[in-house]
């Protein structure tokens, strides 16, 4: 039997909106303001990574960012070539989380969330991959929340802003 790997489905805009969504609500809990746009940029390709996905193996919402780099410093490996790559990736998301209601920008450009909800049946509904990119997702809105601010997590992980 041969395994299909759907990247489209794993890269569409709503799935990538749904993944943002939970990053974002996860940072708004610690930080209400939300996180800066940037910040969404690197969060996503990270949790959308099937490379990467080993490295959350073990950790939890207090793990912390620094905790899990120092852990797994692979993740810092081509990390700036990653979120290049997945540039219009994200911007498609966050246009669609907004256009959806799902997500709003704030002031300042934070993002927040919206009016609309995600339904919860439909993450429920996901496969464990796709589930377990959205809970990577949220663990990074804590990591990143806790953090400090934007610069400080794009210090941490090696990229400049």
């Amino acid at each position: 039997m041969r395994i299909a790997h759907d990247v489209y489905a794993e890269t569409n805009p709503a799935f990538c909106a749904s993944a943002l969504v939970e990053f974002t609500k996860t940072y708004a809990s610690v930080r209400p303001d939300g996180p800066e746009t940037p910040a969404a940029y690197l969060a996503l390709p990270i949790a959308l990574s099937g490379e990467l996905a080993s490295t959350f193996t073990g950790t939890n919402k207090n793990t912390g960012l620094l905790e899990w780099l120092e852990r797994s410093p692979q993740v810092q490996v081509g990390l700036a070539k990653r979120v290049n790559a997945s540039l219009d990736i994200v911007t498609e998301a966050i246009r669609f989380g907004c256009f959806t209601q799902l997500l709003i920008f704030g002031e300042g450009a934070f993002l927040r969330l919206g009016d609309k909800k995600l339904k919860p049946s439909a993450i429920s509904a996901l496969g464990d991959e796709p589930a377990q990119t959205i809970k990577r997702a949220g663990r990074l809105g804590h990591w990143f929340a806790t953090a400090g601010s934007t610069r400080t997590v794009f210090d941490m992980m090696g990229i400049t802003a």
